[in-house]
């Protein structure tokens, strides 16, 4: 019995130690670990780098990769939202600095990749509480978290607010880098790159959802049946096949995606005042006076 103390005494040291360690690691210039002061209202998509507690630091937040993506997915945005509501377009509102860059945070998760990967399109309900106990959960923020390890079956996932309780945390969305095992999300036309690529329509689909898209009482709304899949029941996506929210059943997604609610009968810049429109939403700019928030299911 002493003897199997002193032994679990010395394998709590060595976790100790290597926690210590990776924690040092982590510290490097031009990284922050927390959610700087905002220059806004706070209603903003604050942006995460997030590693598992076993995961390799690829500096994605030092290194400019993921300011480059968000850069993209927010240029695709302005320009499918030019001459709508506004004539200059609309754009994301992401969290940034008083120097105008986007604020990322650094966060060393206390999960490992593999509690992670194996939940596939459910990893970010994972995710979403982890960052939460390290304080990420301002309810006036969405999260979007770009997380450096594996996932089983997609390259990005998130919460849906409009097809949940509103006692259920929903304010998060996920890009798992590099993704699948088999067919990695950073392959095939993906990446960090400067340019609109698979990667960029992945993040900016999943953003969108967690912002609202597509609500329920969208005239196009599509949920999936049940037919075996990982989409099972699955709903806030469109059956128009060149919509940035269009999907399918088997998750083969964004091949076509050249538009933005084009009719503007969805979910952007429509004419029904009961039903959740992102041209009037808190997290777009210019935003408009009275701006909407995301809706939630009944309880």
């Amino acid at each position: 019995m002493f003897n199997y103390i002193i032994i679990k005494s010395k394998m709590a040291f060595i976790s100790l130690l290597l926690l210590t360690s990776i924690a040092l690691a982590d510290e490097k210039e031009g990284r922050t670990f927390i959610d700087l002061p905002d220059i806004d209202n706070g209603y903003n998509i604050h942006v995460i780098y997030a590693l598992p507690k076993d995961g390799s630091d690829e500096e994605y937040d030092l290194n400019n990769q993921i300011s480059m993506l968000i850069y993209q997915m927010d240029k695709w945005f302005n320009n499918k939202t030019k001459k709508r509501l506004f004539e200059d377009g609309q754009h994301l509102k992401f969290d940034r600095t008083a120097d105008d860059k986007i604020d990322i945070t650094f966060a060393r998760l206390d999960i490992d990749d593999s509690t992670v990967s194996k939940e596939g399109i459910n990893a970010v309900n994972v995710i979403q509480p982890a960052i939460s106990r390290l304080g990420f959960n301002d309810p006036k923020k969405v999260y979007f978290v770009v997380y450096g390890g594996a996932n089983f079956d997609v390259c990005a996932s998130s919460q849906l607010p409009g097809h949940v309780p509103i006692s259920i945390t929903a304010n998060t969305a996920a890009l798992y880098i590099p993704g699948k095992k088999s067919g990695s999300c950073i392959d095939n036309d993906g990446g960090f790159k400067p340019e609109f690529n698979n990667t960029t329509r992945y993040a900016l689909h999943e953003v969108l959802h967690v912002l609202g898209v597509v609500p329920k009482c969208a005239p196009d709304h599509l949920v999936f049946k049940n037919e075996g899949t990982i989409n099972d029941g699955i709903g806030g996506h469109l059956t128009i096949s060149n919509d940035i929210m269009y999907s399918v059943q088997s998750n083969v997604t964004f091949a076509k995606a050249r538009h933005l609610d084009f009719q503007s009968k969805n979910y952007y810049n429509h004419s029904n005042e009961s039903c959740l429109d992102i041209a009037k939403s808190m997290y777009v700019i210019p935003t408009v006076d009275n701006p909407q928030l995301p809706t939630y299911g009944s309880e």
